[in-house]
């Protein structure tokens, strides 16, 4: 089957051209004067068989030059023809040709011996052969930082020094962003010739519908049988009573496949050291929530991962945490009075552990270094609040240190202007009326294990009164704001020396209140969730492998998974975990079927890439047939020219 195809198919406007060379004859033709002379049969005769072939002649000309126009433009055109009787071709014009290989994390899964990104440099390799030293070519990965270094354009073929580098990215960019960067390449390299093939697995992705050039899918090894397994959520359980350095780690086991897993092994590393380990068995398609204990052996920050034994794809393998761990945090309780409240107190020695009691400094004895080396500050019910204690509260909240407020009876103006100024509320009165509580906030760390539980509709007694559009509330009773947080901030507005307030007896509060203790407490951190791809924000930071990063407080994106510090010289610093993104832990196949923009190439693609395996250019034999053309013009024109001349008078 003959088939023709244009590769400029826009020049082929200018063939309305072809009609000048007729407008221009139709415009410029006369009739000649007519002379009346006396009958002269034969010069009459003579003159008519003159004007007849004049006439063929200029008609041959006017062909000839419309033929002209009608094949440079076709030449430059670029027609292609295209038949199975001719594909025996070995050579293809001076082409640019970009490869986008895609090297997301679904390009790890391992095929026999070899990953589908080994088969995909494989492939590379193959096109790199191909190319002539009239060729350009252009390699883009979906790892963006690869692209700045080695995305450019190359002559005839790609160093094959590059090919070991490239690897698996755990923050791909979009394909649709790897296309326009290929069109935007291959636009600069000016030639007419431009080409794009893509490297993929073909895993579900947002794929652009309409693009400037076809897209050329080069087939890898088709999965047929998926199975992958993957770990997440790795989350320390807070152990509420009874601490020891025995610590809960949760996490999800997920197995994608259809098959049943058996025997699998999982293990925990603790500080770079295998601390645990166990088998299990997950069904096809299966998903399950495991847990394991780890026996810490000192106190500061601990971090590590889960890991699921599976050679398929390992990407999605290993689950991060980090969290600090303190058996005997140190506490201290700035307070006007010399004691402190029962609950209060029994609250403290539950968190500080083995019986430790909190340290009481009296308002004005209070000094920096007294805080420095203090996992928990608690400021309970003072009567005064002094410029010097202002100052340095101020500043252990700047530094992400958490304080815990407290209100009483007797609270000082200084004080509760104090607070206001920090939860952005407006305190009001003492208030010794009951008051039913109708909200807690279900997303906040402090009151989420309690939010489904019974504390809704429970009254509260003795407490000051708060109000505040945007402060962060925690509990309230109607307009009124009894537990809220800023930060590492967190504040009490209920009296805690109130033998009447029944809520302090109720199962619900110390719960609630152990969790406010850890979330505001330099000894405990939240567990923050972070994926790559995500962005902090940092003065100092470290990266898993240990390079340090100035940044000046500016965002990073996280490009990795695994254990990053966070500080600077003011703050603590802090320790985060950081998964990959499970987006592609489950394969999932793309049909372009839909895509009129992407073709896909047959098993023996090696013979359908470039142009001349799809068919044949033929814009020099245009070319050549329009010289041709003007030569026989310029010969007619010649012998025209070399007759005698006539007159142009018509004689009858």
């Amino acid at each position: 089957m003959w088939q023709f195809s244009f590769l400029n198919t826009g020049l082929l406007v200018f063939a309305a051209a072809t009609i000048l060379p007729l407008l221009i004859w139709l415009l410029a033709k006369r009739k000649p004067k007519e002379i009346v002379f006396s009958s002269l049969r034969f010069i009459k005769l003579s003159k008519d068989e003159e004007k007849k072939r004049t006439r063929l002649k200029n008609i041959l000309l006017l062909i000839i030059r419309m033929l002209i126009i009608l094949l440079v433009v076709l030449s430059a055109s670029r027609p292609l023809l295209d038949s199975p009787l001719l594909r025996s071709s070995s050579k293809h014009p001076p082409t640019a040709i970009a490869v986008i290989l895609d090297t997301s994390c679904s390009m790890d899964y391992l095929l026999g011996s070899k990953t589908i990104l080994d088969s995909g440099k494989e492939a590379l390799t193959r096109i790199n052969s191909l190319t002539t030293n009239g060729d350009k070519i252009i390699l883009i990965t979906s790892d963006e930082g690869w692209n700045k270094l080695h995305t450019q354009i190359y002559a005839e073929d790609i160093p094959a020094d590059l090919f070991p580098r490239l690897a698996v990215t755990y923050a791909p960019l979009e394909i649709g962003t790897l296309i326009s960067l290929a069109e935007k390449k291959l636009a600069d390299t000016q030639m007419q010739n431009r080409e794009i093939y893509l490297i993929t697995d073909r895993q579900q992705a947002n794929y652009p519908e309409d693009t400037k050039l076809k897209i050329n899918l080069i087939p890898l090894p088709a999965i047929t049988d998926y199975s992958n397994l993957s770990c997440s959520q790795a989350e320390p359980q807070p152990m509420l009573v009874d601490k020891s350095r025995s610590q809960l780690i949760k996490f999800n086991l997920r197995n994608y496949g259809a098959r049943e897993r058996r025997e699998v092994l999982v293990k925990a590393v603790l500080n770079g050291v295998k601390v645990a380990e166990k088998f299990v068995d997950l069904k096809g398609r299966e998903q399950l929530n495991e847990s394991l204990i780890l026996d810490i052996r000192q106190d500061g920050w601990q971090s590590g991962y889960i890991e699921v034994l599976d050679d398929r794809q390992t990407h999605d393998n290993r689950a991060y945490f980090a969290f600090p761990f303190y058996l005997s945090p140190r506490v201290t309780v700035i307070s006007s009075s010399p004691g402190i409240p029962l609950f209060l107190s029994s609250l403290l020695s539950v968190y500080s552990g083995s019986g430790a009691q909190p340290a009481i400094l009296d308002p004005a004895a209070v000094n920096e270094a007294a805080l420095d080396d203090q996992s928990l500050v608690v400021v309970h019910n003072l009567r005064e609040m002094n410029p010097k204690l202002r100052e340095i509260l101020s500043l252990r909240s700047k530094e992400k240190k958490g304080v815990l407020y407290t209100v009483g009876r007797d609270m000082s103006a200084s004080y509760k202007s104090y607070l206001d100024g920090v939860f952005g509320i407006r305190t009001g009165s003492y208030q010794s009326g009951d008051k039913t509580i109708d909200f807690v906030n279900r997303h906040h760390y402090i009151s989420s294990l309690v939010a489904d539980q019974t504390i809704r509709n429970k009254t509260v007694t003795d407490y000051i009164q708060a109000r505040g559009n945007t402060a962060n509330r925690i509990l309230g009773a109607g307009e009124d704001i009894l537990v809220t947080v800023r930060d590492k901030d967190a504040l009490w507005l209920f009296d805690l020396d109130s033998r009447r307030n029944r809520f302090l007896l109720d199962a619900s509060f110390p719960v609630m209140a152990f969790r406010t203790l850890q979330n505001i407490s330099t000894s405990f951190s939240a567990v923050d969730t972070y994926l790559v791809g995500d962005v902090v924000s940092a003065t100092d930071l470290a990266l898993p492998d240990g390079t340090s990063l100035k940044l000046d407080s500016r965002g990073y994106k996280l490009t990795e998974p695994g254990i990053y510090q966070l500080g600077d010289s003011k703050a603590q610093k802090k320790l985060i975990a950081v998964d990959p993104d499970y987006r592609e832990a489950d394969y999932r196949e793309m049909d372009f079927r839909r895509f009129k923009n992407y073709r896909l190439l047959s098993p023996n693609w090696q013979k359908e890439i470039f142009l001349s395996r799809m068919g044949h250019d033929l814009w020099k034999i245009l070319l050549l047939m329009a010289l041709g053309l003007m030569a026989v013009e310029i010969i007619l024109v010649k012998l025209e020219e070399a007759r005698p001349g006539k007159p142009e008078q018509t004689i009858t």
